[in-house]
């Protein structure tokens, strides 16, 4: 991770809470738009970089369908595996960002992303009061 992205005590503040709270989330990664990480807890020691280098390509790719499709401004993107589910979603603020969560097939999709939008909220109020 580059030191110039360091992320606000309130980020890890909020994925910690986002990790803790909903049961068969592994892990999350906040990441830059130009795939650099900021943030991670839970996952596998490793993966961070490569995760938030993926994410940001993935949120790439459906915001040019979206912009294609003239359906609005990217939200979020979820991919459905055969053992679980990553959720992506767009962290608003002056640089955006995005948030990565990973979880396991027993988890209810509605409360991963009920709890990803507060996350979300967190970690873009934390960004606007850092500034």
């Amino acid at each position: 991770m580059r030191p110039h992205h360091a992320a606000h005590p309130a980020v890890d503040r909020h994925l910690t809470t986002l990790v803790a709270d909903v049961t068969g989330v592994h892990g999350a990664v906040v990441a830059s738009m130009d795939g650099f990480a900021l943030a991670q807890r839970g996952g596998q020691a490793g993966t961070v970089d490569r995760l938030a280098a993926m994410t940001s390509s993935m949120l790439a790719l459906a915001t040019a369908l979206g912009r294609e499709l003239a359906i609005g401004a990217l939200e979020t993107l979820i991919l459905d595996a055969e053992r679980g589910s990553v959720l992506m979603l767009a962290v608003p603020g002056e640089p955006p960002s995005l948030l990565m969560v990973a979880c396991d097939d027993a988890c209810v999709m509605g409360t991963v992303l009920w709890h990803a939008r507060r996350c979300v909220r967190g970690i873009a109020t934390a960004a606007t009061c850092n500034t």
